[in-house]
């Protein structure tokens, strides 16, 4: 499996342009995951070769923040990519998450609620310390 990023929910398109720069400057592919196939697993949605694609589309409401998930990728890859966001001044993705064996078989919207569930839970413990 090849190293790919999914990104899922980018609304802002200057946003989008730069983070496809970054990825097409380090040759690592990306998938832009579209609304209907946010039923799809992430394992899928990576390319992984043993997960099976569901026939269910998804028709609900559009996500409220944007997403990435690497999949396959080295840490020098990773830290490459985070810090080029970064240093291009590129405006900041809240929900990020690695290809796991736990979330390959999870869909886009549990990633999705499992991301806001501990981003919520960091939020309130920087506000009590």
């Amino acid at each position: 499996m090849r190293e790919t990023v999914l990104l899922i929910n980018f609304q802002d398109a200057k946003q989008l342009r730069e983070i496809k720069m970054i990825l097409l400057s380090l040759k690592i592919k990306m998938k832009t995951i579209e609304k209907k196939d946010y039923l799809q697993t992430i394992g899928c949605l990576a390319g992984m070769k043993d997960m099976e694609e569901t026939q269910e589309i998804y028709e609900g409401e559009e996500l409220e923040k944007e997403m990435m998930i690497f999949s396959n990728l080295r840490e020098s890859q990773l830290e490459q990519i985070l810090y080029r966001i970064r240093r291009n001044g590129v405006r900041k993705v809240d929900y990020k998450a690695i290809l796991t064996d736990t979330n390959k078989d999870w869909n886009i919207l549990q990633l999705y609620e499992e991301l806001a569930s501990e981003h919520e839970k960091m939020k309130k413990n920087n506000v009590q310390q």
